[in-house]
């Protein structure tokens, strides 16, 4: 088995605490720097070069792909923005790139199937806002989906999606709910501290928020118990992997395929159907998460897009009886 460098390891490791709410700025900073000493190796391999030919790796266990020499998943979507003029559409072709939003979240309430988070996503506010308001900080406790944002009481510091105590309510969900294993969880979040909140008010505050969640709270026990059961987890388009490990790593790696998994399922279809609808289509990069594709000038815009994002967003059953869309953000890129 090949062993993954210190560099690659630490840099792992320092994305995990950073999504998981570790409030450090030698953190980021060192991952901005790893990440920016990356990019730099990458841009100075091309260096001089008029064309670029990356190498596309087969799938690894997770269904992502790989790609490198150069690694354009490792560039930064804002270098894509920022430097046009060093990676750009050939002549007489654009670029169309989406990103999905939010989808590993999407797909976590498809499979479970609660109610509240369903007609969230249907109806709004934004679910990491509710939340805040709703079940962290109590002050709009009787909240309920489709209210407006006037509805829930936020305070006149509140600094919209980039205000830290949105980010902290995303580990608030995320810890107990998706990736805990029960209320206390909330506990061992980091930088939950800096809230101020007590903690038996904390956990009292997350077992409020599971309660309103019987569904959720039950199909990731039974999914544990299947995955060490049978030692293999499958995606919602039925995509296998084998489980290795003791119990609790099983458990972990099998509902993360079945989430992470299921994503790269999807993009591997919406690839496959966008260039049957477009064969002079071609890929241009991956991400997990959303690509970029080129098409020549030839092909309509707008007639493109409508076609790509009936593909793109579609709604799938993934839960017994339970569809999901999976909205994306779109850019198009125009030739230099």
């Amino acid at each position: 088995m090949k062993r993954l460098s210190p560099t690659s390891i630490n840099q792992d490791r320092l994305a995990q605490l950073r999504d998981q709410g570790e409030d450090s700025e030698v953190l980021l900073m060192r991952l901005a720097l790893i990440e920016t000493e990356g990019m730099r190796k990458d841009l100075g391999k091309i260096k001089g070069k008029t064309r670029v030919h990356p190498e596309i790796l087969p799938t690894q266990a997770s269904l992502r792909w790989s790609t490198k020499n150069p690694n354009l998943g490792g560039f930064t979507r804002e270098f894509w923005t920022e430097h046009k003029d060093i990676i750009y559409p050939d002549p007489g072709t654009w670029w169309l790139a989406w990103d999905w939003k939010a989808i590993e979240g999407r797909l976590f309430t498809a499979y479970s199937g609660d109610e509240e988070d369903l007609q969230l996503y249907a109806l709004g506010p934004d679910i990491h806002t509710f939340t805040t308001s709703k079940y962290l900080f109590e002050w709009a406790p009787t909240a309920v989906p489709g209210c407006s944002l006037q509805d829930l009481n936020l305070p006149t510091d509140w600094k919209g999606g980039d205000d830290e105590r949105r980010v902290r309510a995303k580990n608030f969900r995320y810890g107990p709910f998706q990736y805990g294993t029960g209320a206390r969880a909330i506990l061992g979040m980091p930088g939950i501290e800096k809230l101020g909140l007590d903690r038996t008010v904390l956990v009292r505050r997350a077992e409020r928020f599971l309660q309103a969640r019987p569904k959720g709270v039950a199909w990731k026990h039974q999914a544990w118990e299947a995955c060490v059961r049978d030692k293999e987890a499958r995606t919602f388009m039925g995509a296998r992997r084998k489980l290795f490990g003791d119990a609790k790593d099983m458990a972990k790696d099998g509902v993360a395929h079945m989430i992470s998994g299921s994503v790269a399922n999807l993009m591997a279809w919406c690839l496959i159907e966008i260039t049957k609808a477009f064969p002079p289509a071609s890929l241009v990069l991956n991400r997990h998460d959303g690509a970029i594709l080129a098409f020549p000038d030839s092909l309509a815009q707008d007639e493109v897009m409508t076609k790509v994002k009936a593909l793109v967003e579609k709604e799938w059953e993934v839960g017994a009886g339970v569809t999901m869309g999976f909205p994306a953000t779109w850019k198009v890129y125009a030739n230099a």
